[in-house]
């Protein structure tokens, strides 16, 4: 598989040499990441070739059938232009938020300075390789998301036309990931060191949630029922919209247009991709590089921040609130504070919460929508039960992080069981980060809705909560912050979400359903809740996390 990948650059090696790089050391490097990329997948079992195909598969899976959806949108489109001018922003969008949620720890990546910098490597072959990284797996993604649509359109618009869409979607590929370097490298100009990370922290966590908001509120806002029939008119300033110039790219090699507006067109997509990355490659990259060692001092000269022993009257209500047990508090103040340090687990959580809100609140910005039929429908369960998803991406985001060296520190503490730390861990990542978001939604509901719905709200709490701790101990019992972000973590995460899913209807459905059958009708939930959150507590985690299923997942060093 490497070798085949490999082997995709050798078109274009006066080209990567052009930019100032040497092509074999070029390969050997990119090389070495791919091979390095296989060898942490092939740890994630104990069969290494069943755990690589597994968590590649896993990956291509959940983006096949990610895209499955929006080719079923596409299927009403019958305009070629509109049809790929669509797909081509679905892709960019994906991409964009890719590159940021994953791939930003590789292009900040120094780690690899120590071993390659004393080297007598050329020029930008570093920062080429480290691009080229990110380019495939871009690549591979871009491709698993669009599969079914390139079937639609050779079925709409004829073989050809399907293939010449696959072409562009290449040429989409570095046009985005030209953007994302510009971008980056325009946040860098702006700060430095310890503010360069934080800027880039919030700057990455605003960016994900306007793409999602976009993207959520563009579908939501469209008349479905005038899609089949939609052209969309082109402008002067259509042809400064990138995905504009795939799309007329696509539709005039397919249809053999070739007036000036598709010729425009033509020559945008198929000159400023390229373009774009001699320019990156050849000019911005150096800059880009410098930057890099000024981040890398800026890392080891920045102040260390002096803790104060008192705690916060919230911390103290959380802890008298969630710990019962005098093993658990330390843990939960341990988690408490590094939380707040961790930006990886920043970046991964905060937009998932952002997510959330804007599912919560397109469906109220229809054309319908009417405020006083609101107030007096049960809608609310819908804004509390999506909060369910908290459930999925907490566990996971606390996993994550750079501290796979420091996990010895853990198992050298006294203790028969590890099920109290890890107890400590999600209550206290929980009653931070969740918690005070939920009291802002709760007082919000309470506005709408009025205080009856407060019984309603508590239960929907306990649903979440409860979830959210069956969901941490079920998976891999990683100390926190020791795990690296994987490829194949994707499509684990996608099918965990799609059951959630299914719960969560569910669940929510029941709460309806005993709210409407007679009045308290749903306080049958808050015992059942209040039953199992106590098994799971007491009973379940002690079963489930043990130090011979701890140390089967850690590396201590």
């Amino acid at each position: 598989m490497i070798r085949f990948l490999l082997s995709l650059f050798v078109p274009f090696r006066w080209f990567i040499e052009k930019m100032g790089a040497d092509y074999t050391q070029f390969i050997r490097i990119l090389q070495l990441k791919l091979t390095m990329d296989d060898r942490r997948l092939k740890g994630l079992g104990n069969n290494s070739k069943k755990a690589t195909e597994n968590a590649l598969m896993k990956q291509s899976f959940s983006q096949i059938f990610f895209g499955i959806f929006f080719a079923i949108f596409l299927l009403l489109v019958k305009s070629p232009f509109t049809y790929y001018y669509f797909a081509h922003t679905f892709l960019m969008v994906m991409m964009a938020m890719m590159i940021i949620s994953e791939f930003t720890t590789i292009l900040f990546d120094t780690s690899e300075n120590v071993i390659i910098q004393p080297l007598p490597i050329k020029g930008n072959t570093i920062s080429l390789a480290r691009n080229a990284h990110v380019f495939l797996y871009l690549t591979m993604m871009a491709f698993n998301l669009s599969v079914l649509s390139i079937v639609v359109a050779m079925f709409k618009f004829g073989i050809v036309s399907g293939m010449i869409f696959l072409f562009s979607i290449f040429l989409n590929v570095l046009f985005t990931l030209f953007l994302a370097n510009v971008l980056y490298l325009g946040l860098m100009r702006l700060a430095s060191g310890e503010k360069l990370k934080n800027l880039l922290m919030y700057f990455q966590i605003v960016i994900a949630i306007l793409f999602m908001s976009a993207y959520q509120f563009g579908l939501n806002m469209v008349d479905k029922t005038k899609i089949q029939d939609m052209i969309l008119p082109v402008h002067w300033y259509t042809f400064l919209a990138p995905p504009a110039f795939f799309s007329g790219l696509v539709e005039a090699l397919s249809t053999w247009l070739f007036d000036l507006q598709h010729l425009i067109f033509i020559a945008e997509a198929l000159l400023i991709p390229p373009i774009a990355i001699y320019l990156t490659g050849k000019y911005l990259t150096p800059v880009f590089n410098r930057k890099l060692m000024d981040l890398e001092q800026g890392d080891r000269v920045s102040k260390v921040r002096i803790e104060t022993s008192r705690n916060s009257l919230y911390f103290r209500m959380m802890s008298s609130l969630f710990i019962h047990r005098q093993e658990e508090k330390a843990p939960f103040k341990l988690m408490w504070k590094m939380t707040g340090r961790e930006r990886l687990f920043k970046q991964t959580f905060l937009p998932s919460l952002g997510y959330i809100v804007i599912m919560m609140i397109v469906p109220f910005f229809g054309k319908s929508f009417n405020y006083s039929e609101l107030i007096q429908s049960d809608r609310y369960l819908l804004i509390l039960y999506i909060f369910i998803f908290v459930g999925a991406t907490l566990p996971g985001a606390l996993l994550i992080g750079n501290n796979q060296h420091a996990t010895w520190v853990f198992k050298t503490l006294p203790s028969d069981s590890p099920a109290p730390y890890f107890k400590g861990f999600i209550k206290a990542a929980f009653a931070r980060f969740f918690l005070p978001f939920y009291l802002v939604l709760t007082i919000t509901i309470c506005v709408i809705w009025g205080i009856k719905v407060l019984p309603d709200v508590a239960i929907a709490l306990m649903a979440i909560y409860l979830f959210t701790l069956v969901f941490y101990y079920f998976q891999s019992p990683n100390f926190p912050f020791a795990s690296e972000k994987l490829a194949g973590q994707g499509g684990t995460v996608f099918i965990k979400i799609m059951g959630l899913m299914a719960m969560t209807v569910a669940l929510g459905f029941l709460h309806k359903f005993l709210l409407h059958w007679f009045d308290f009708a749903a306080l049958i939930l808050i015992p059942f809740y209040s039953a199992a959150i106590f098994y799971v507590n007491r009973t379940f985690v002690y079963k489930k996390i043990t130090w011979k299923a701890v140390d089967k997942v850690n590396i201590y060093s």
